[in-house]
């Protein structure tokens, strides 16, 4: 097929060169066109400054033809599959030759290497090296459409209404534990002595005669009116033993005696040496409370209800009572825990009263009842906070425990005294006091420690 005359290039008229193209000679302006040599048309494609030399100079650049980076700006585009036949290009190995015509510049072909007769401000022919294809733009991605905006959740209203009801409670809780540490009295009554396994607490309740709370018709100097030994062993086993406050026992550095004589003598300290000399166990906890403020914390819990199978007119201690049960106030519940004289069971009689008022003033504390009602709380807390003594290295908590401990001895039926041998016992100065069986009651003791003992080991007394 012969090429049209339109399209035979036009030899004298030279077409713009590129940045990359090399001028093989002046002698080629007026010949026909020649392939440079298979070996240096790759040197020819690209030349820096530095490898120019005579033989190879570089064609002077013009305003027209501004210095370029290597990767071009706008990258060429790769030809179309098909093209028409005038435009087809040749192989690389037989480049492609135009028939001169009226002047308009040919059109490079897209792949191979061929030399071109560019038309324009005199000939020159012009090498390009194309087996370094340029480098093809991806196609450009739509841009993509906005997300949604994600929906903002909303904070269900129970749930803030919970955590802010948690917050209260734990503030609430907070403030309780501060103001009863700050009420609470503080006494030095720990002995030092080496520790025994498990954890041992000894409440006392102090019978002073200072505050009016009790009138028995003696003036004697301060004793222990009760005293309670909470001892939870190692294995878990939790009893609370009441211990007579006529027993006989030996006091550390006076001799044989009442046991809350040794109140009197020395004071928490004697107390709880006498008591650790006793039972072989050292004491890790010491709590006293006035009787004084019995009556505060029974109307703070708003009465209990209390049970006695006797009548009594106890002139001593003020009760008067009908067999049965009563829901009393704090003044008649004092009486009630003091009564002795006239209980056929003396001062076991007495002991049992006692434990009964602890537990149901601790349970009527602990009750949903008094929980919900902040005034309620308060109440309680401030009644039992300033009747609490403790050692100075117990607070709040410690008490919180002693009350724990009481509950799981209570609901285990794990309350008691230890095994007496005579109400009756005639002491060397002629008084009447408790003696214990095998005078310290030794094996009872030891499953203390131990933590076997059982129900049937409490509450045995000979002769009765």
């Amino acid at each position: 097929m012969s090429t049209p005359p339109s399209f035979t290039p036009d030899p004298k008229r030279r077409r713009p060169g590129s940045d990359d193209a090399h001028v093989v000679g002046e002698d080629a302006r007026s010949g026909a066109p020649t392939p440079p040599p298979e070996a240096i048309a790759p040197q020819m494609w690209r030349i820096s400054e530095d490898e120019a030399d005579a033989a190879r100079p570089l064609m002077p650049r013009t305003l027209d033809q501004p210095q370029r980076d290597s990767s071009p700006i706008f990258p060429r585009r790769s030809a179309p599959q098909s093209a028409p036949p005038s435009y087809q290009p040749a192989s690389a190995s037989n480049p492609p030759s135009y028939a001169p015509g009226s002047g308009r510049a040919a059109q490079p072909a897209s792949s191979g290497s061929g030399t071109y007769a560019p038309s324009g401000n005199g000939p020159r022919q012009v090498t390009i090296n194309r087996s370094q294809a340029a480098p093809v733009a991806p196609p450009r991605s739509a841009a993509p459409a906005s997300a949604p905006r994600p929906r903002r959740r909303r904070r269900h209203p129970i749930l803030k209404t919970l955590c802010f009801f948690l917050v209260i409670i734990l503030a609430w809780g907070g403030f309780l534990l501060w103001d009863a540490n700050t009420n609470m009295g503080r006494v030095s009554a720990l002995s030092g002595a080496a520790d025994t396994p498990g954890t041992t607490y000894l409440l006392a309740g102090s019978d002073s005669r200072a505050d009016g709370a009790v009138k028995d018709g003696f003036d004697e100097s301060e004793r222990a009116d009760s005293i309670m030994l909470v001892n939870v062993a190692p294995n878990g086993q939790t009893v609370a033993l009441s211990i007579p406050r006529d027993t006989y026992a030996e006091i550390p550095g006076v001799g044989w005696d009442k046991i809350n004589a040794s109140y009197a003598y020395g004071g928490p300290q004697l107390l709880v040496e006498t008591v650790e000399k006793l039972t072989g166990l050292t004491v890790d906890h010491f709590v006293q409370i006035g009787m004084g403020a019995v009556p505060d914390m029974v109307d703070a819990v708003g009465g209990v209800e209390l049970c006695y199978d006797n009548d009594a007119d106890d002139q001593y201690s003020g009760l008067t009572w009908t067999a049965g049960c009563h829901t009393v106030d704090g003044t008649t519940a004092l009486q009630f825990s003091r009564m002795r004289y006239q209980d056929p069971e003396g001062d076991i009689g007495r002991t049992k009263r006692q434990r009964q008022v602890i537990s149901k003033v601790i349970a009527s504390a602990a009750s949903p009842a008094t929980l919900v009602n902040p005034a309620k709380t308060l109440r309680v807390e401030r009644a039992g906070s300033k009747s609490f003594t403790v050692d100075e290295d117990s607070s709040v908590l410690t008490v919180a425990s002693l009350v724990m401990a009481l509950r799981s001895a209570s609901s285990n039926q794990m309350m008691g005294v230890p095994p007496i041998e005579s109400l009756n016992f005639t002491t060397s100065a002629g008084a009447s006091a408790v003696l214990l069986r095998d005078t310290t009651a030794g094996d009872f003791f030891a499953k203390l420690r131990a933590g076997t003992l059982t129900t049937s080991d409490l509450n045995q007394v000979d002769g009765v």
